[in-house]
């Protein structure tokens, strides 16, 4: 199996995780979708690609969920940030697509 990798800068990715240690501290984070990279795939990403994030842990009150989309949209992050819980995505998703941890390890 390839590893994965996430197409964003050192200082991209250090800005996510900020905004996840602020707004959703604890929950599991995963990316997904266009950003996330099988291998040494070098396929051109678009510019506006949007970054992808499944929370897994119990389930964000809406409030709180509005806040962690707030921060991300107020970033200087140069694309879309779009975040839902895991629990939200179709199940076969689950074990389909190629997920990227963004979990801080302890």
């Amino acid at each position: 199996m390839s590893e994965t990798h996430l197409a964003l800068t050192p200082g991209q990715l250090r800005e996510v995780l900020t905004v996840l240690h602020a707004y959703a501290p604890r929950h599991s984070a995963k990316a997904f979708g266009s950003r996330v990279r099988l291998g040494s795939e070098v396929n051109a990403l678009k510019s506006h690609a949007d970054l992808d994030i499944a929370l897994t842990g119990s389930p964000l009150a809406l409030h709180e969920m509005f806040a962690l989309r707030d921060a991300f949209s107020e970033s200087d992050l140069p694309f879309r940030v779009d975040v839902l819980m895991s629990e939200d995505l179709p199940a076969y998703w689950l074990n389909a697509i190629s997920w990227v941890d963004l979990t801080p390890k302890q």
